[in-house]
């Protein structure tokens, strides 16, 4: 095999004749500096040029186009066209066929990417309260506002999550800010709250308080939260799994008695003296009209679903309930005290101990058909009587 050989050129001259320091360049005939490249240049005695590089702090030679052109013709391959740019090779995709292999027979294994998730923002679970009383406790916030949903507890404490607001000299200004656990409550404390009174019996002319949902100002929640260790962790699961429990029991229609402020009872208003029983034994079907006209008095401020008349009771008790407890306080506030058919009203809210006497539909049902099966029998016997005293006549 023929070596390839460099390109023929006189021998490089010795570079020990060149000067090395540059206030010797000036000296030297051989060394002019370039203004176009900013360099010293040196041409020896054989017409090949020198640069002096600074950093290095010796003399390089200048590669020319003619010299480089010399040096590539020297290591060219033949058949190989170097005037082309270099492509990067592509990498084969195997095959896959129906039958899940790939063109070698083996099982073919195809990794899907996974959509990157989009960051999820966090709902708001907080309600802004203004125009509240001057003198209001957290309990009392807790308690009037527990009944829309469960409020969020403090991690460690384990206290309400309910903020409030007092001006420079330490004084309530009258705003509350009350995290719930789960967003639904908002809309519902919305719904129910706004614009109402915050306390019942409060006069007419007191201003009502504005409930709204919290923005964002008041904590940066879509931020992204701070990293805890994993004693923290295990708290906040604690505590999510505790708030999650009272979640499941907080149901207004369980009758048991969950909460002390959202309880079954909340929603039902025990009415006394609207009728008399002397009054039912004179006309039974008055029961009746009774309660269409209790009805049609409390649906005025709110939703009834419900009108029972303990008729065995001498103090004439009705019981009333409403789809929400707002609305079985307000009948409360409207009752209490008036008159209805001649008598004071005394009106409450339930609370589950009493028990009142009232006779079973089904029972008196039973009664008027047995009497009645009574009277047609004592009818039958009768007539038999009679066409036996005929009998003996004859």
């Amino acid at each position: 095999m023929a070596s390839i050989e460099s390109p023929s050129h006189s021998p490089a001259p010795p570079l020990s004749n060149f000067p090395q320091n540059p206030e010797e360049f000036d000296a030297d005939p051989r060394v002019s500096f370039s203004k176009l490249d900013s360099k010293f240049i040196l041409e020896a005695e054989n017409g090949e040029e020198f640069e002096f590089d600074n950093a290095l702090k010796r003399w390089v030679p200048v590669l020319d186009d003619a010299l480089l052109e010399q040096q590539r013709a020297a290591y060219a391959v033949k058949g190989v066209d170097e005037s082309e740019p270099a492509q990067a090779g592509k990498k084969r995709k195997k095959q896959i066929y129906t039958n899940g292999e790939d063109e070698n027979g083996g099982r073919a294994t195809t990794k899907k990417s996974k959509p990157t998730p989009e960051p999820r923002e966090r709902k708001n679970t907080a309600v802004y309260v203004t125009s509240l009383p001057y003198d209001t406790t957290v309990q009392e916030v807790h308690d009037v506002f527990s009944r829309c949903g469960v409020i969020a507890e403090e991690i460690d404490r384990g206290k309400p999550r309910i903020k409030l607001y007092t001006d420079d000299k330490g004084d309530f200004k009258g705003d509350a800010l009350i995290l719930y656990f789960r967003a639904e409550s908002v809309d519902l404390a919305i719904q129910l709250l706004d614009d109402t009174h915050f306390r019942l019996g409060q006069p007419a002319g007191d201003p009502k308080m504005k409930v709204a949902a919290a923005d964002f100002s008041y904590k940066s929640q879509k931020d992204a939260p701070s990293k805890s260790n994993a004693k923290d962790k295990k708290k906040i699961i604690k505590k999510t799994q505790k708030l999650n429990n009272k979640l499941a029991d907080w149901d207004d229609d369980d009758p048991q008695t969950l909460q002390d402020t959202s309880s079954r009872w909340d929603k039902v208003v025990i009415l006394k003296h609207m009728f008399t029983l002397q009054e039912l034994e004179e006309d039974p079907a008055a029961i009746l009209d009774i309660k269409e006209d209790i009805r049609e008095e409390c649906a005025k401020v709110g939703d009834v679903t419900n009108v029972v008349l303990f008729d065995k009771e001498p103090d004439g008790v009705a019981s009333v309930r409403y789809g929400n407890a707002i609305a079985a306080n307000e009948c409360v506030k409207n009752m209490d005290g008036r008159h209805f058919g001649g008598q004071r009203v005394s009106a409450y809210i339930a609370d589950g101990t009493e028990k009142f006497k009232k006779s079973s539909e089904k029972k008196a049902a039973i009664e008027e058909e047995g009497d009645d099966e009574s009277k047609r029998l004592d009818q039958f016997g009768e007539w038999l009587e009679e066409g036996a005293g005929a009998g003996e006549e004859r």
